[in-house]
C-alpha cells in the first residue's frame, strides 16, 4: 500500500518522505503484532451510543495559574464587632510610611456578605472585575472564603499533616485538578472522574481543554476521553501532506482486521481511525458556527470564545453535559502585586464580560456554570517587592444563571496575624483553609449530574473527610 502510494512522487527525496510519513500511521509500526487484514473498509461510527432526554448543562472551570492573590479579589469591607479591615491593611504593610498592598475602602466594589455567620456585613470586590459585583447583586455570582486544597481538617499545629506539597506550584496545581490526595482514583482528574460516572449511566457527554493537555479531564481507561483544542479552532488534520491522497491511504493502512488479527495493533487501528472521523467531523461542525459577540483579543477571551462556540455544536454532538478547561495565567506576583492584578482582572473581566453575554445569547445562561480555581492564595504580608508570595487559603468564586448567588459562603478569616491563640494563621499571613475545595465541587457536581454514593464517592473520594464543610446542589443553586 505505502510504495504504491509513494510510487507517483519523482525524486528519492520525496518518495523517502512520503513513505516515512505513512510508516509511522501504520499499526505495525506502534506494536509487535502483524495485521491480518480482512478486505473491508473500517466502519467508524462516532456517534453517541445512547440518547438522553437529560436538559443540556455546561461547567466550565477557569484556572487562575500561579497562585492568585485572591484577598485582592475580595476583601473585607464593613465589619463589627472586629473591625477586620483595619486588621486586613495592617498585614497587608499599612503604617505611618505606606499604604502597603491592601485595597483602600473607596476604590472597593461594594456587596453585601448576605451570610451572618461572616465578621462582615459587607465586603468589597477588586475594582477591576465589575463582571463579579454585576452577577453577584444579579444573584448569579458567589465567594466561598477561605477554600484550599485539604485532604482532611487541619489547623497551624497540624497542617504539615495533609498530604500535598504545600504551597509548591507544581504539586498543588496538579492535585487541585484531581482533588484526590489518597490517590484513591491514581493519575485521574476531577472533570474525567465526572465524566466517567455520567457515561457509564448512559449520558452523552464531551470533555474539552482549550489550554493543553491537563490532568483534570483525565478519567479510568473506557472513561470520556478528552479534546484537546486550541482556543483559534482545529487546524486540518494533515495540512502538509507528501501526496494529495495521504488521509485516504491512512485509513486503508488501518482497514478492518480479520479476528485473529494482533490485538494491539488492531486497538491502534481502530483509535486512529475514530481520531480521524472524530477530528473531522468536529472541526467541519465548528467551521460552520460563529458567535454573535464581541470577545476581547486576549488569551483567556479566545478560549472562552471556543467554549461559546463548541456550546453552539451539542445538538450536532449528540450530548447533555459538556465540560471545559480554560487558563488565564501570570497570577505569580512576586513583585509588583497592585499593578499586576489590574492588568490581569482587567483582562479577565472583559473575557468574563464576552462570555456572559454570549451564553445568555444562545439562551444557556441557566445551563451553565463557571468554577474558578487557582492552586493556592498568597501571602497577605508583602516582600520587599511590593509583592506577595506562595501561601494557602484562598477566596474563590463561580458564576451561572441557575447559581443561589448573591452570598459568601465559607468562613472569612477576622485575624490574620500569627498568635498562639490563632488556629489558622501562619507565619506572613498565610491562611490554613477553613473550607476544602471539595465545598464547590460537591454541590455543582450535584447539579450536573453526579448523585450522592457511590458516584459522589468516586468523583469527590475526600468529601466525608469534611462533615458540615460542604455544600450541596440544594444550597448552591437556585434551580
Amino acid at each position: 500500500i505505502i510504495a504504491a502510494a509513494c510510487s507517483s512522487e519523482t525524486g528519492f527525496d520525496a518518495q523517502f518522505r512520503c513513505i516515512q510519513q505513512l510508516v509511522v500511521f501504520s499499526s505495525e509500526f506502534h506494536s509487535t503484532n502483524t495485521m491480518q487484514k480482512s478486505g473491508d473498509s473500517r466502519a467508524v461510527d462516532t456517534t453517541p451510543g445512547v440518547t438522553s432526554t437529560e436538559p443540556y448543562k455546561g461547567l466550565v472551570y477557569l484556572y487562575l495559574s500561579g497562585g492568585t492573590d485572591s484577598f485582592h479579589m475580595l476583601a473585607p469591607h464593613t465589619c463589627a464587632p472586629i473591625n477586620v479591615y483595619e486588621r486586613f491593611r495592617a498585614i497587608r504593610g499599612k503604617n505611618s510610611l505606606s499604604e502597603g498592598i491592601g485595597m483602600t475602602l473607596e476604590e472597593m466594589l461594594v456587596i453585601d456578605g448576605n451570610n451572618p455567620d461572616q465578621p462582615c456585613s459587607k465586603f468589597g470586590i477588586h475594582p477591576n472585575l465589575p463582571i463579579l459585583q454585576t452577577l453577584y447583586n444579579d444573584g448569579d455570582a458567589a465567594f466561598i472564603a477561605n477554600a484550599g486544597l485539604m485532604s482532611e481538617p487541619v489547623d497551624v499545629n497540624n497542617y504539615k499533616q495533609t498530604l500535598a506539597q504545600l504551597f509548591a506550584h507544581n504539586d498543588m496545581q496538579s492535585n487541585t485538578q484531581k482533588v484526590d490526595l489518597f490517590d484513591e482514583f491514581f493519575g485521574t482528574g476531577i472533570q474525567g472522574r465526572i465524566a466517567g460516572v455520567l457515561k457509564d449511566k448512559g449520558m452523552p457527554v464531551n470533555v474539552f481543554s482549550i489550554s493543553g493537555t491537563q490532568a483534570i479531564n483525565v478519567g479510568e481507561p473506557g472513561g470520556a476521553p478528552p479534546f484537546i483544542i486550541s482556543s483559534s479552532g482545529l487546524p486540518d488534520f494533515n495540512k502538509d501532506p507528501s501526496i494529495s491522497d495521504m488521509d485516504s491511504v491512512i485509513r486503508e493502512l488501518n482497514n478492518a482486521t480479520r479476528k485473529d488479527s494482533g490485538f494491539f495493533a488492531e486497538t491502534f487501528a481502530n483509535k486512529l481511525s475514530e481520531a480521524m472521523t472524530s477530528h473531522e467531523q468536529l472541526k467541519m461542525e465548528l467551521d460552520a458556527v460563529d458567535v454573535s459577540t464581541i470577545f476581547p483579543d486576549s488569551g483567556v477571551g479566545d478560549q472562552l470564545k471556543m467554549v461559546a462556540k463548541l456550546m453552539k455544536t451539542r445538538e450536532s454532538r449528540g450530548v447533555v453535559r459538556d465540560m471545559f478547561y480554560v487558563s488565564q495565567g501570570g497570577y505569580d506576583t512576586h513583585s509588583n502585586m497592585q499593578m499586576n492584578l489590574v492588568d490581569k482582572f482587567t483582562t479577565l473581566n472583559a473575557a468574563l464580560e464576552a462570555f456572559v453575554a454570549e451564553v445568555k445569547t444562545q439562551g444557556l445562561w441557566n445551563s451553565v456554570t463557571l468554577v474558578q480555581f487557582s492552586e493556592f492564595a498568597r501571602t497577605l504580608d508583602p516582600n520587599t517587592g511590593d509583592g506577595s508570595d506562595h501561601a494557602w487559603g484562598a477566596n474563590h468564586f463561580h458564576i451561572g444563571g441557575g447559581l443561589a448567588g448573591g452570598k459568601v459562603r465559607g468562613l472569612y478569616p477576622d485575624d490574620f496575624e500569627q498568635s498562639p491563640t490563632n488556629p489558622i494563621a501562619l507565619s506572613r499571613g498565610r491562611m490554613v483553609p477553613t473550607y476544602p475545595w471539595d465545598a464547590m465541587w460537591k454541590g455543582t457536581a450535584e447539579w450536573f449530574g453526579i448523585e450522592e454514593g457511590s458516584e459522589m464517592g468516586k468523583v469527590l473520594p475526600m468529601h466525608t473527610n469534611f462533615p458540615g464543610k460542604t455544600y450541596n446542589a440544594a444550597e448552591l443553586y437556585s434551580n
